[in-house]
């Protein structure tokens, strides 16, 4: 059976796994590190506003063959209240500059 390497990162440490796995084939080797994926969000979350986490598969001869990345951004009322200011500012800005001279 097919032997793959999965490491894991989470922002925080990156790991790899000690002895390459056995898998049947590179699908159920990426449906794992899939899983893997999602259980590290899980456990991570909530954590602030941001959290990044990744995972990749590689073959037996050290070949990457898959990689997935999760990127978590979160907002709080304040955060989108700002935003939004700022986007009426920027409006207002572009709105109110110079009138162009009539041809």
């Amino acid at each position: 059976m097919p032997k793959y390497t999965i490491t894991t990162n989470d922002s925080e440490s990156v790991e790899r796994s000690e002895e390459p796995l056995e898998f049947p084939h590179t699908k159920a080797a990426t449906d794992d590190a899939q899983v893997a994926l999602g259980e590290m969000a899980r456990e991570k979350l909530p954590n602030g506003k941001r959290a990044d986490f990744g995972v990749s598969v590689e073959d037996e001869t050290g070949k990457e063959v898959y990689r997935a990345d999760l990127n978590f951004s979160a907002k709080t009322e304040d955060d989108l209240d700002r935003e939004s200011e700022e986007a009426d500012a920027d409006d207002v800005a572009v709105t109110s500059g110079p009138v162009p001279a009539p041809d």
